[in-house]
C-alpha cells in the first residue's frame, strides 16, 4: 500500500506544479495586464485564447486520455510503436489547427487588426501539443517535467512586466509563451527519446490511431469548441470591453476549476492500473473521491461567492468590478462540473464507456448554445455562464441516471 502512495502523492504535486504554470502564473500576471492593456486587450487574450485551446486540443486528439491509458496498462512491448504513431499523428494535425485558425480570422472581425495574435496562438498550441506530457502520465513519473516547465514559464513572464505597456503589446504576451512552449517541448522531447526508440509507422497505424482515438478525441474537443463558437458569437454581439469582462472572469474561474484538475489527472492512470487488478477497491476509492470533491467544491463556490465583489476590487481594480457578477455565476457550476467530471471522466472512461460520455457531452454542449441563444437579449454578457450552469446540471443528470441502470 506505501507503494502505491507514494508515486500518486508525488504525481498529484507534480500535477499542482503543472497546473500552476498554465493557470496561476497567468493569474499572477492578469492584474498587471488589465491595467496595461485594460479591458479591450484581456477581451483580445480571451478571444485567440479560446482558438488556442481548440488547437491544442486538435493537436492532443485525446491522446491524453487514450495514449495515458495504453501506457499506464503497463503494455511496454509495443511503447516505440505507440510513441511514433502518437507523434506523427500530431504533426499530421497541425493541417486541421492551420484550417481553423484560417477560419477564425475570416469569421471574426476584430481578428483583421490582429493577424499576428493568430500566427502567434497557432505557434504556442502546436508546440504544446507535441509536448509529450502523456508520456509521463503514463508511466506516472511527471515530476520533472513539471519542474521544467514551471521553471521556464517563470522565466518567461518577466520580460511581460518590462516590455508590455499598453494594448499594442498584446503580442509580446504571446511572443514569451510561444518562446516557453518552444523550450518545453524540445527538452521533454529528448527525455523521451532517452527511454523509448523511435520506429517507422505505417499510414494503417495512424489511421487506426485516429479512428481508435476518435471517442476520446470528440470528448476532448467538444466543450471548448463549443465555448470558441460560444465567445465569437458574443464578440459580433458585445462590445470589446464586454467580453474582456467576461475573459477576465472566467479565467478566474478555469483557475479555481483547475484546482480539482491534478487529483484526477493522476488518480486517472492510477485507477486504471487498480482495476486491472481490484475492481472493488477502484469503486471504493472512486467513492471516496466523490465525497471528497463535492464537500471541497461546495466549499470552494460559497467562498467565491462571497468574496467575488472585494476580490476583483483589489485584483483587477473598480473598472472591472462588473467581473464579479459574472464570476459568482460562474461559481455556481463549481460543484456540478466536478461532481460530473468524478463520475464521467474518472469513473466511467475507466471502464471504458468512452461513447456514452462522448454522446452526453455532445448533447450538453449543444443545450448550452441553444440556452446562450435564448438567454442572450434578457442577460447580455451573463448569458454564457448562466448557460453553462444549466448545461453541466444536464450532462450530470444524465451521468447519475445511467450509472444507476448500468
Amino acid at each position: 500500500m506505501s507503494r502505491l502512495k507514494h508515486p500518486l502523492l508525488l504525481n498529484t504535486s507534480s500535477y499542482y506544479l503543472i497546473n500552476f504554470s498554465d493557470y496561476f502564473l497567468s493569474l499572477i500576471i492578469l492584474p498587471f495586464l488589465a491595467r496595461t492593456i485594460s479591458m479591450e486587450g484581456i477581451g483580445l487574450l480571451g478571444l485567440v485564447n479560446t482558438l488556442g485551446v481548440v488547437c491544442l486540443l486538435v493537436m492532443e486528439y485525446g491522446f491524453s486520455l487514450s495514449a495515458t491509458r495504453e501506457i499506464a496498462s503497463n503494455n511496454k512491448k509495443n511503447i516505440s510503436l505507440l510513441v511514433s504513431r502518437v507523434l506523427i499523428t500530431k504533426l499530421i494535425l497541425i493541417i486541421p489547427c492551420f484550417i481553423i485558425s484560417i477560419c477564425s480570422f475570416l469569421i471574426v472581425p476584430i481578428f483583421d487588426k490582429y493577424q499576428l495574435l493568430i500566427i502567434l496562438t497557432l505557434i504556442i498550441s502546436i508546440f504544446n501539443g507535441v509536448t509529450p506530457i502523456w508520456y509521463f502520465q503514463g508511466i506516472q513519473k511527471i515530476y520533472s517535467f513539471a519542474l521544467l516547465k514551471i521553471s521556464i514559464r517563470i522565466i518567461s513572464i518577466v520580460p511581460i512586466f518590462l516590455l508590455v505597456r499598453s494594448v499594442n503589446d498584446i503580442w509580446i504576451v504571446l511572443f514569451f509563451q510561444c518562446i516557453a512552449s518552444l523550450l518545453t517541448c524540445l527538452i521533454s522531447l529528448s527525455w523521451l527519446f532517452k527511454k523509448v526508440r523511435f520506429v517507422s509507422v505505417s499510414f494503417k497505424d495512424i489511421a487506426n490511431s485516429l479512428i481508435s482515438g476518435w471517442h476520446t478525441f470528440s470528448l476532448t474537443i467538444i466543450p471548448p469548441l463549443f465555448t470558441m463558437f460560444a465567445f465569437y458569437w458574443l464578440s459580433s454581439k458585445l462590445s470589446i470591453e464586454s467580453m474582456g469582462l467576461l475573459n477576465s472572469a472566467e479565467r478566474i474561474f478555469k483557475a479555481i476549476i483547475s484546482i480539482f484538475g491534478p487529483i484526477g489527472q493522476a488518480i486517472y492512470p492510477f485507477l486504471i492500473s487498480q482495476l486491472s487488478k481490484d475492481k472493488m477497491r477502484a469503486i471504493i476509492q472512486t467513492r471516496q473521491l466523490f465525497w471528497v470533491y463535492l464537500a471541497v467544491s461546495i466549499s470552494t463556490s460559497s467562498i467565491i461567492i462571497i468574496v467575488a465583489n472585494p476580490l476583483i476590487k483589489w485584483y483587477l481594480g473598480q473598472v472591472f468590478l462588473e467581473s464579479a457578477k459574472i464570476l459568482q455565476v460562474f461559481a455556481l457550476s463549481i460543484p456540478i462540473i466536478k461532481i460530473s467530471h468524478i463520475l464521467g471522466r474518472q469513473w466511467m472512461l475507466s471502464i471504458k464507456l468512452d461513447k456514452v460520455v462522448n454522446i452526453a457531452v455532445i448533447f450538453s454542449n449543444i443545450v448550452l448554445f441553444i440556452f446562450l441563444t435564448s438567454f442572450y437579449n434578457d442577460y447580455k454578457v451573463f448569458s454564457f455562464p448562466l448557460s453553462l450552469l444549466i448545461a453541466e446540471s444536464f450532462l450530470l443528470l444524465f451521468y447519475i441516471i445511467y450509472l444507476q441502470y448500468y
